[in-house]
């Protein structure tokens, strides 16, 4: 089963010299339609989620996103296990 993969690479925020919780939404694309919209809130390093798309016309995916701190992210599609919904695909 095919799902939308969020690539959190960096979300929090400094102050005082220390790393913060940060809020983010992004805005996930395929072509110049908006597909979904998702809201985080914490610090995150390397995170992944995996998101339903019902309505992915298979165009090429984008992602935007504003956040009160630094943040990073990419997107892209995914396999992932029809009976869990985790990564890898079961062997």
């Amino acid at each position: 089963m095919e799902r939308i993969k969020l690539t959190i690479h960096h979300l929090h925020k400094i102050i005082s010299g220390e790393k913060q919780d940060a809020q983010a939404t992004a805005r996930i694309y395929a072509g110049d339609e908006l597909l979904l919209t998702e809201t985080m809130t914490g610090q995150a390093t390397h995170f992944d989620r995996f998101i339903k798309a019902e309505n992915d016309n298979g165009k090429p995916l984008r992602v935007e996103w504003d956040s009160d701190g630094s943040a990073a992210m990419s997107v892209s599609r995914a396999q992932v296990c029809p009976c869990c919904g985790g990564d890898p695909l079961h062997h």
